[in-house]
Formats: structure tokens, C-alpha cells, sequence
């Protein structure tokens, strides 16, 4: 992570460029806590979310699944911008 902050604190770098590494980092940190918040949720509840999905189509627990990952990403973007 300390080599990242030296990345973007290197004023050879554009200002361009700085954007576009901090969009990709975190960017990429909130697609790794949506699925860990996905797969403490899947591990909270009883049964599996995951094979009720994929294997027995059921929608009823996509669209829970996908509010929950909804509210977990909405909950992340904020942390984040803050």
C-alpha cells in the first residue's frame, strides 16, 4: 500500500494519471469487500444463497441477494467517498 501512496504523491506523475490508479484501486478494493460481504451473509444464513441461485433458479433469493449486495455496496461507495 506504501508504494501506491508514493505513486500518487510523485508529482512526475499527471494529475490524469493519479485519478485513473486511485479509480482502479478503489474500484477494485470495493468489488473485494462486496463479495467478502456477500459470502459472510451467505455464511450467516441457513442454506446456501449461492447454489439456490445457480442450481434451483430461485428468484426469490437472487432478489434478496441482490438488494443485500445493493445495500452493501451503497454502505462501501459512501465509506469510501468519505
Amino acid at each position: 500500500m506504501s508504494i501506491l501512496l508514493f505513486l500518487l504523491q510523485v508529482p512526475i506523475v499527471p494529475a490524469i494519471e493519479r485519478g485513473i490508479i486511485g479509480t482502479l484501486v478503489y474500484s477494485a478494493i470495493g468489488i473485494i469487500m462486496c463479495v467478502v460481504g456477500f459470502k459472510i451473509v451467505d455464511w450467516l444464513i441457513p442454506g446456501h444463497m449461492a447454489k439456490q441461485i445457480a442450481e434451483d433458479k430461485n428468484m426469490a433469493v437472487a432478489m434478496v441477494a441482490a438488494a443485500m449486495i445493493l445495500g452493501i455496496c451503497i454502505i462501501i461507495a459512501a465509506a469510501i467517498a468519505s
